[in-house]
């Protein structure tokens, strides 16, 4: 599972979408609704997810692990998001280590990603191309479509609409969060895709992508990510977020070059490390230096 993620790491360009500005939640929102998201990523036609993960909202603060072929939590990296202070925690299980990031940094990174972005012929498509969003009633999905790319979603409003403050502030931070890699694809593109999901109130259900062939990614591809919530948290989910208590307190605090490698290694070599189940990683050779 974890080669097959790595080699297909394009699909995230498909995976729980967010833009940059959104209202701030109230706490008392964030704190209303525990329950949990549990998502699967296929590429083409492929019967079996390269990509699991779930995703546990719990008392204000998001807790995201990847799964393994058995099922099992993998042991490699869990990211942590508490929704009242707007910081990510990143714990590296296999080093021991752990990454604190606020909002303003990833701001202040976004900023400057985009101005990159922008300049860069292979990937101005990113912030440039206008999207069209198109609502089809018969089979209740919308379509936002570009010359690059083209989404494709269907969902519903769910049976306990106070989630989606919560939801929402999910897909944006999680997102957010990709600009601290710079492996990673910006995530300019998706922020269209997310502002239609938060616009509908919808939580999809199923999302689609194509993208063509072009000077950021050699080969055309799409993908497709299956989504389903749960209104509450089992014991079993609660378990996980014990356990994962215990580890944020006991790693060492490092920063964040030293988290993502930067010190050993190029910084468009592919890291050693996953990133949640939102991650926008570069396959090898796609990415080409300046």
């Amino acid at each position: 599972m974890k080669n097959r993620a790595v080699k297909y790491a394009k699909i995230t360009l498909l995976l729980a979408i967010s833009w940059l500005l959104i209202p701030q939640c109230g706490t008392s929102l964030l704190l209303g609704q525990d329950f949990r998201i549990d998502s699967q990523v296929y590429i083409d036609a492929q019967r079996s997810p390269v990509s699991e993960n779930i995703t546990l909202f719990s008392s204000g603060i998001i807790y995201d692990f990847q799964l393994s072929d058995t099922g099992e939590i993998e042991t490699e990296e869990t990211v942590i998001f508490d929704s009242r202070q707007k910081t990510f925690t990143l714990l590296n299980h296999a080093k021991k280590t752990k990454l604190e990031l606020s909002d303003l940094q990833l701001i202040s990174i976004y900023e400057g990603v985009r101005k990159e972005t922008r300049l860069d012929y292979r990937s101005k498509f990113l912030t440039d191309d206008p999207f069209r969003e198109d609502f089809d009633p018969n089979a209740n999905s919308i379509t936002l479509s570009s010359p690059q790319i083209e989404y494709r979603y269907t969902g519903s409003q769910p049976s306990n609409v106070s989630i989606l403050e919560q939801y929402n502030d999910f897909l944006h931070y999680f997102t957010l969060l990709n600009v601290s890699d710079p492996t990673k694809v910006p995530p300019f593109a998706r922020m269209e895709l997310n502002k239609s999901i938060k616009r509908i109130g919808w939580l999809p259900a199923e999302i689609q992508i194509s993208v063509q062939q072009n000077h950021l990614f050699r080969d055309a591809f799409s993908a497709k990510s299956k989504h389903s919530v749960r209104y509450q948290l089992s014991k079993q989910d609660q378990d996980r977020i014990d356990s994962i208590k215990r580890h944020w307190t006991q790693y060492e605090s490092v920063g964040l070059a030293e988290y993502r490698g930067f010190k050993k290694e190029s910084k468009f070599k592919k890291p050693e490390i996953k990133t949640a189940s939102f991650e926008e990683e570069i396959p090898g050779g796609q990415r080409n230096k300046k």
